[in-house]
């Protein structure tokens, strides 16, 4: 069996599999499946390592979302997202002038959700102890690690927002300058940092010196963030939510994250019946890039916090509904939304593991932008995320800032179910806003075409956003043109669109069957 994915093959396993974006995340998944951790313990182990290897993308001061599916029970939700402090609220903004978050304010930190979200996670499902799902990323940050082409670009990017905040020169830039390829990175603070979170557990991230630290170096800088907005933070959890789509169930986390928005899409995709078009087919782009107009247009209009906001996901997912969405979409020409004006980011981890018992962990960290708010904590070493950008200044808007909130989210783990209950799909792509329309676009692959997750997460990308369809140069002339002709704004991108990985479990062959986006630097290995 061919083990490992490539960028043209699948990974092949019998006894379990992980599929992240960096090396050494997905081999410390699989040795803690083959020291016998279930498919939790692998990925929180990755999900901690990554926090180092990829802080431009994840950190122990991000989110998380997961759907996890155990034991041959129905899969769970766990929205592991931040709330904003409690002094944030609208009349605050309103008073001191402030119209707009923005990206590197204090104020766009919210109480960072992942590590509750673990912790949770663990102790509902996990088997190994907690502490030792941090052995390695306590080593790759003492001892170090050598910096991949994906985050070392990301770096360079980032120079000068890291360059801005006095912390963030200490921790995050070696000499003033950005991390390199294949530069050796050590961070002995976050080593620090996740040995004292290993040793003590979560709460002192929460409610102890770490979060003294946080709030500190936020407060220096106007943040409003107290230890009792801390010591609040809980991550939900609860059943998914999901929609029929032709013989599967696609499953997703509820709000305040947007899976809401895939439903919708997958729902106008099997009522425009997308299988008849050829997978690579002027008219199957464009039907996506129909879709995403009314879905994103939905989800900015209504979806919001639903301890803020009321929320009838059933009606949202009726037939009634969908109809009358589907009425706006034509074959033939382009339907105008207006401007939604949403922000964009491109920054997230997404990682899945199947174990030998075929538990599954679907799993998605983020800091939002690249490296966040650029903001990191004096001593602790911690970036810290900006999500709270995703909030509105506006009244009356379903995400409308206000304290103890949480800012509509972008990250979405994602899973199918068959009609006896099993999972054949754990799957997710990364991306800011694209990632509703990644996932479709990969499913689609999948279920109507049927690609091979490799060949699925590979596959060209185009992305409807602000107004302009955003095509990968992979995407063909002609299709380029087709688009132009049918009255799309289209244009090619220099860079991709977000990553991915997915899992098939094949029941019948006895197969794990895994691939690693290309557009990032990890693969899929099973064992």
């Amino acid at each position: 069996m061919n083990n490992q994915s490539t960028k043209d093959k699948d990974a092949i396993s019998a006894n379990g599999m992980a599929a992240t974006s960096h090396p050494i995340a997905t081999e410390e998944a699989l040795r803690v499946l083959k020291k016998g951790g279930n498919a939790v313990d692998a990925a929180i182990a990755a999900s901690i390592v990554l926090s180092v290897t990829e802080p431009n993308a994840t950190s122990i001061g991000g989110d998380c979302f997961a759907i996890i599916k155990m034991n041959g029970k129905d899969p769970v939700s766990f929205n592991g997202s931040g709330v904003a402090p409690e002094k944030a609220n609208y009349d605050f903004f309103q008073k001191n002038n402030i119209d707009k978050i923005g990206l590197t304010s204090p104020h766009s930190v919210t109480i960072p959700g992942a590590l509750d979200a673990w912790n949770k996670i663990h102790d509902e499902f996990g088997s190994l102890e907690f502490e030792e799902l941090f052995h390695k990323g306590i080593d790759v940050a003492k001892n170090g690690y050598k910096v991949t082409n994906v985050v070392s670009n990301a770096w360079n990017n980032s120079l000068n927002k890291l360059s801005e905040n006095k912390n963030s020169k200490i921790h995050m830039l070696k000499d003033g300058k950005s991390y390199q390829l294949n530069d050796l990175r050590k961070s002995q603070a976050l080593g620090e940092t996740l040995e004292l979170i290993s040793k003590k557990g979560v709460k002192e991230f929460y409610n102890g010196s770490i979060a003294d630290d946080i709030i500190k170096s936020l407060n220096d800088l106007g943040g409003l963030h107290t230890i009792e907005d801390f010591q609040k933070q809980n991550t939900i959890r609860s059943e998914t939510i999901s929609a029929d789509y032709r013989n599967i169930s696609v499953h997703q986390c509820p709000p305040s994250g947007p899976g809401i928005t895939v439903l919708v899409m997958m729902k106008l995709l099997e009522k425009l019946s997308i299988e008849k078009y050829n997978v690579n087919s002027v008219e199957r782009f464009h039907l996506e890039a129909e879709v995403t107009k009314q879905a994103y247009k939905l989800k900015e209009e209504t979806i919001g916090d639903p301890d803020f906001v009321n929320l009838d996901l059933k009606k949202i997912l009726s037939e009634d509904n969908i109809d009358n969405i589907y009425k706006n979409i034509s074959v033939n020409s382009c339907a105008d939304v207006g401007d939604l004006n949403i922000p964009n980011h491109p920054e997230t981890v997404y990682l899945t593991v199947v174990d030998k018992d075929l538990n599954v962990a679907s799993m998605i960290n983020s800091v939002c932008y690249a490296f966040g708010s650029g903001i990191t904590s004096q001593k602790t070493g911690v970036v810290l995320h900006n999500r709270g950008t995703n909030f509105r200044v506006e009244e009356g808007h379903p995400n409308c800032i206000q304290g103890l909130k949480r800012p509509l989210h972008t990250i979405i783990p994602g899973m199918v179910i068959n009609k006896d209950g099993d999972c054949d799909l754990s799957y997710g792509v990364m991306g800011g806003q694209y990632q509703p329309v990644g996932q479709v676009h990969v499913l689609n692959s999948i279920l109507d075409y049927g690609l091979s997750p490799q060949q699925a997460v590979t596959f060209p990308r185009a992305f409807h956003f602000s107004n302009i369809y955003k095509l990968e140069k992979t995407v063909d002339k002609s299709i380029f043109e087709g688009l132009k002709d049918l009255g799309h704004n289209v244009e090619y991108i220099d860079g991709t669109h977000g990553g991915g990985q997915a899992i098939k479990i094949d029941r019948a062959k006895g197969n794990l069957i895994g691939g690693s986006d290309p557009r990032k630097d990890g693969y899929a290995q099973g064992y």
